[in-house]
């Protein structure tokens, strides 16, 4: 079978962990270290590794929820929901009994981290599947999960995906029998969280997911753009072009065709704008146009020869073309003609903050690894931040309202850890000998350190800002010994401990802000 390379509307997967400022509570108890969370379940558990384990809608009013999976007594895999809000507000919350706060959704959750059928949030929106590989859905306020697509033998439901903003769904339906080894074909199946009745989605169009034509640039795409909204792109037959369309999830009816030969499709933060490439060529590269939402008429030429582009909540634009140069549009909305060139002799957009800051490099190694540059959309100068060609991209991370930023080295066994305060480019050590790095919130840094790579497990430590985004110079504070995996909220953490001790399972770990 053809390989499916879905990306599934990545660009507009708004990240920012939102959540308001919670005091912790004076009974604090957990494993040994200064900084140590509440204990909610006891046991073998691990957060959600396939996506955000957390809910995230940038907005939403309600409580934090995030997920787990845990080693059942019959040695199942149970999925827990965790009301993160109440624990951290000093609710006592208990996942081993029954609880209001942790529920059960499935004692046998389907899926890993290696196929087709993902456990992860999305939004406030959580998709799983059972062991028979029945896709769920489910939201804070469900007392349990509900069914996205009825199951059939001759039929996977793969690569469900929540909206960002709102309660649409979409799941892609692949038939075991297709009738061309060289085309995958499709259902497209798309509806509500909060729909009347279940199954909750329903099929929309039929698509060519994957074909032999495509030559390395995958013409196939589904998502959110806004709420409420599906959109989708997809060959319109084996030599066809993509098109685009559009449907409201709740009217079959309202179904547009909005533009034909574009490929990777966005939309700005106020849901005015479209932005895609056109005639993109077999190597991805094409012509960046902005065209009126949801129509897509009024298209316009922005920059020509794009390669890669990312767009901000400010709806500020970085572009990288064919030839290496970084182009910014400060407001690709109300001015996208007013362009400024950043740097030449660009190999790898890597990041944009929506404080404008452009992180990229020069040099590549592999598919993943550069040196390190950060600039801004205004034409500031550019900071110079690693020559030796030794970042991974993925260990770089703006902090949120970006008046700093953490990265990191390689070296033979491990990464060293890196602070670089934006307004004057000023770099520190962070902390060496790191396998994972993030933030909680906007003035601390998370790492873990002291990792053992027979238990998978490590040191999760924290170091705080000062004023302006200076690293404060105080030692590392240690969470916990043993940790296997976490997730950054708000100004919380929540992670796991595996230590086959009695201190083994999820704990929650607030910090005032």
């Amino acid at each position: 079978m053809l390989a499916l390379g879905c990306n599934s509307y990545p660009d507009t997967r708004d990240h920012t962990n939102g959540g308001h400022a919670q005091g912790w509570p004076e009974s604090v108890s957990g494993p040994a270290g200064e900084g140590a969370g509440m204990r909610v379940f006891s046991g073998t558990a691990a957060l959600l590794n396939n996506g955000e384990a957390c809910t995230e809608e940038e907005g939403a009013q309600g409580d934090r929820w995030c997920g787990f999976v845990a080693l059942g007594t019959s040695g199942a895999r149970n999925l827990f929901v965790l009301n993160v809000s109440q624990a951290i507000a000093g609710v006592p919350v208990d996942c081993n009994a029954p609880d209001p706060n942790c529920l059960l959704l499935t004692e046998n959750v389907g899926g890993s981290g290696a196929d087709w059928h993902p456990t992860f949030f999305a939004g406030d929106t959580l998709v799983y599947y059972d062991e028979s590989f029945a896709p769920y859905v489910w939201r804070p306020g469900m007392t349990s999960g509900r069914l996205l697509v009825t199951p059939e033998s001759s039929v996977d439901v793969v690569f469900c995906q929540p909206a960002p903003r709102g309660t649409a769904v979409a799941c892609l339906g692949l038939p075991d029998e297709q009738p061309d080894e060289t085309v995958l074909v499709a259902d497209l199946y798309a509806g509500a969280a909060d729909g009347e009745s279940e199954p909750l989605l329903a099929p929309i169009d039929h698509v060519i997911a994957a074909s032999q034509a495509d030559q390395g640039v995958y013409r196939f795409d589904y998502g959110f753009p806004g709420k409420g909204y599906v959109a989708w792109s997809s060959r319109q037959g084996v030599d066809g072009l993509e098109a685009l369309k559009l449907q409201r999830v709740d009217d079959p009816a309202s179904q547009i065709d909005v533009a034909t030969d574009v490929h990777r499709w966005n939309l700005s933060a106020d849901g005015t704008h479209w932005f895609w490439l056109s005639a993109v060529d077999h190597l991805g590269v094409g012509t960046l146009q902005t065209a009126a939402f949801p129509s897509g008429a009024n298209a316009i030429d922005l920059v020509a020869d794009a390669r890669d582009y990312r767009i901000n909540s400010k709806s500020a634009l970085a572009a990288l073309t064919a030839t290496g140069d970084v182009v910014s549009i400060p407001d690709a909305v109300r001015a996208p003609q007013k362009q400024v060139l950043v740097d030449h002799a660009v190999q790898v957009l890597a990041r944009l903050s929506d404080q404008g800051h452009i992180a990229y490099g020069k040099h590549l190694v592999g598919t993943r690894i550069i040196d390190l540059f950060i600039a801004k959309a205004d034409g500031a100068p550019t900071c110079m931040l690693d020559t030796s060609v030794r970042v991974p991209v993925n260990s770089m991370h703006f902090a949120p309202g970006a008046e700093a930023a953490l990265w990191a080295i390689s070296k033979d066994e491990g990464f060293d850890a890196f602070h670089t305060k934006l307004d004057d480019c000023s770099t520190l050590p962070l902390a060496p000998d790191i396998v994972a790095l993030g933030w909680i919130g906007p003035e601390t840094a998370v790492f873990q350190d002291n990792f053992d790579y027979e238990t998978s497990s490590g040191s999760l430590q924290v170091r705080h800002l000062g004023k302006n985004g200076a690293l404060d110079p105080a030692a590392p504070t240690l969470i916990a010994e043993h940790v296997d995996s976490y997730a950054s909220l708000g100004a919380a953490l929540f992670y796991t401990v595996n230590a086959e001790s009695d201190q083994d399972g999820v704990y929650v770990r607030a910090f005032a802000r």
